[in-house]
């Protein structure tokens, strides 16, 4: 990992890709004053992208450690403005133990759902090895946020023009989120609450591909290359799935809105990490000529109903 200062914040290199973090992400009280000028009430943080990376390049040290020490940093930023932010807990969900940390966030320290990322150092989610992590989250009622690791699968080929950060990401999330649908994991567990960001990277525009390739079926593929869950994906978008609306794009809050239907689709605007003012994102949804009542769902009551901030 390297570091580099520069006018507009600081750059880390990892494996050849380079990100710049830029002040309002080491900032708290600057993102909590752009926020507010904004327009934006409350706000629920998640980093399961600095956990996955602190865990991969700190191999040294007990990743339940590094996990705790994540959450327990963003629960004290939390603890500085109490009435304008929440927090999510961050686990490596392949980990036994995460679970227990999972109990810690949500019973002591206030978290309102869990965030994991979309991959995890080279795997996706559709591994049976998770099935304790999807079973504890449907029988807890707790909504789990994916969102995608610095370093996306893939990410070779990417160290130009920031396309880890806006082909790279969504695509891991359109990856596991097909192997996990095709896998059975929503069959599994039929209850599982599951919030795609970025407007479900690219889930919307490959969801006819995902229905027409389970129409075709399987046969002369060898065993284990054949998907089994019981319905077509699209089924999935309005049963377990919900989307933010990140993506600065008015056509394709729409076409989230006609897949997913208006209550499940939630404000979202990476701010802190992405320095756009959350300003533009709140024009988006305003411009859709939507009503009030729409508004408001995505605004703030489908988060609030299931993350339960209220």
């Amino acid at each position: 990992v390297g570091w580099r200062k520069h006018p507009y914040g600081e750059t880390i290199t990892v494996d050849g890709i380079s990100v710049v973090a830029y002040p309002e992400l080491m900032n708290i009280d600057l993102q909590v004053q752009k926020q507010d000028e904004a327009g934006v009430t409350m706000s629920i943080l998640s980093s399961s992208m600095q956990l996955e990376l602190l865990c991969r390049e700190l191999s040294f040290l007990p990743e339940a450690d590094v996990s705790q020490s994540v959450n327990d940093k963003t629960a004290a930023l939390v603890a500085k403005h109490p009435k304008k932010l929440a927090f999510m807990a961050m686990v490596n969900p392949l980990r036994n133990d995460s679970l227990d940390e999972c109990d810690r966030c949500l019973n002591k320290l206030g978290a309102k759902g869990v965030n994991i990322s979309t991959s995890w150092q080279g795997e996706y989610l559709d591994s049976d090895d998770l099935n304790p992590f999807w079973e504890y989250a449907q029988t807890r009622d707790v909504a789990v946020y994916l969102h995608p690791p610095l370093i996306p699968i893939g990410y070779q080929k990417m160290n130009r023009y920031r396309l880890e950060e806006v082909i790279g990401r969504p695509f891991d999330t359109t990856m596991t989120i097909a192997r996990m649908i095709y896998s059975g994991v929503f069959d599994r567990y039929p209850k599982l609450k599951v919030v795609l960001p970025h407007m479900g990277g690219g889930l919307p525009s490959v969801i006819g591909r995902l229905d027409f390739g389970y129409r075709l079926g399987y046969d002369g593929l060898p065993k284990g290359e054949e998907a089994v869950c019981k319905k077509k994906p699209s089924v999935y978008l309005k049963t377990n799935l919900y989307v933010d609306c990140m993506g600065f794009s008015p056509a394709g809050v729409r076409h989230c809105l006609d897949l997913f239907g208006v209550d499940r689709v939630m404000f979202g605007t990476d701010y802190g990490p992405v320095t756009i003012s959350p300003k533009e994102h709140i024009q988006i949804i305003k411009n859709l000529g939507l009503s009030r009542e729409d508004e408001a769902k995505i605004f703030w009551k489908n988060a609030n109903k299931l993350f339960h901030v209220l």
